[in-house]
């Protein structure tokens, strides 16, 4: 189906406004008052981790929980006004310190750590603390890991660090045990989609909120990358190739591996799961579904060879960030892809009618 919608306008990284106002959103209600009544009643942590799927709302958390924080008046909410917030918004304030990755590294890395730390053991200029956000936490090295343990083994006085992660098993337990832990959720599917066609309608909210893993700053950004048309890239190549039985799983790997593989990747787990959902439940909610999935059981899908794919494309989701060859990953994957569509499971599952 043709979507010919103007693309979703996402959240501009660079506006700190913009991603303090994310936390404003209504799922993130019970979030914000956790902080506020710490902070009003001195049972500020030294260290908060803020962790939940990527894109729930955990960046624009953490920099209003920072900018709460600094805030010279008395409020559950950040008031905007008073020179400090002035100083917050314009990225001018003294003692708020903010780490990210660098321009195309894909860690964060010890030094930039060092640097932080460093900053946040001296006096504050303003006199009311100091606050440090590193965002994401969980793209750290090892060293960078190392590194931060000591700050938050003896912290400052006056000090408060955000780590802001969507992968916990990213994070060392050391580093986990040493916070108070926060986590951001998702709001429900009707929730979400409400949300997203106020920002904009259009008709493939729901696919890519499913996506996204149901986190709705995620599904935008998406929408503004493209990964509609991606989607629909997806479905018209493997209808084709199933239309034909004519499979060319080398070009296939060759083409995903270059264009978003994590999204591509994402794509085909849903697919799979949901083609398993309806080769093994019965119903007409099921069998009246006209969303394009594998063939039924019936025309050779072996089923415990679907079960097996779906399982190494989550494990290559988890990996794709990771040091590996992306290619010969997609040519593994399209290649099983083959071998599932034609009732194998690449010599390790024995056939099944």
């Amino acid at each position: 189906m043709a979507r010919k919608q103007a693309p979703a306008v996402p959240v501009d990284p660079l506006d700190r406004g913009s991603l303090i106002a994310q936390a404003a959103v209504p799922w993130l209600g019970q979030q914000r008052g956790q902080l506020a009544a710490a902070r009003r009643e001195g049972h500020m942590p030294h260290a908060i981790l803020l962790h939940g799927p990527m894109g729930s709302g955990q960046s624009g958390l953490a920099l209003w929980t920072a900018q709460l924080v600094l805030c010279e008046a008395a409020g559950d909410a950040p008031c905007g006004r008073c020179p400090s917030c002035v100083l917050f918004l314009a990225g001018n304030h003294p003692d708020f310190y903010a780490l990210a990755l660098e321009e195309k590294a894909s860690f964060i890395k010890v030094d930039q750590i060092r640097e932080v730390c460093g900053k946040l053991a001296m006096k504050s200029f303003r006199g009311a603390g100091k606050v440090g956000v590193i965002d994401p936490a969980d793209r750290m090295n090892i060293q960078a890991n190392n590194a931060l343990l000591k700050t938050l083994e003896e912290p400052s006085q006056e000090t408060l660090l955000i780590l802001a992660a969507s992968r916990l098993d990213r994070l060392p337990k050391t580093v986990i045990s040493r916070c108070q832990r926060l986590r951001v959720t998702t709001p429900g599917a009707a929730e979400g989609m409400d949300w997203l066609n106020r920002q904009q309608p259009r008709d493939d909210w729901e696919e890519l909120l499913a996506l996204s893993a149901g986190a709705p700053f995620r599904a935008l950004q998406m929408a503004a990358d493209g990964t509609g048309e991606l989607c629909e890239d997806m479905r018209s190549s493997l209808a084709d190739a199933l239309a034909t039985n004519q499979y060319d799983p080398m070009g296939m790997a060759a083409a995903w591996s270059k264009d978003r593989p994590a999204e591509r990747l994402a794509w085909l787990e849903r697919w799979v799961e949901e083609s398993i959902r309806g080769m093994t439940v019965e119903g007409d909610r099921v069998n009246n579904n006209p969303e394009f999935r594998l063939p039924r059981g019936g025309a050779g899908v072996n089923i415990g060879a679907a079960f097996a794919m779906l399982d190494r494309l989550r494990d290559a989701r988890a990996l794709l960030e990771g040091s590996l060859n992306t290619q010969l990953m997609f040519e593994d994957l399209t290649v099983q892809l083959v071998e599932t569509l034609a009732g194998r499971n690449a010599g390790r599952t024995e056939h099944q009618g």
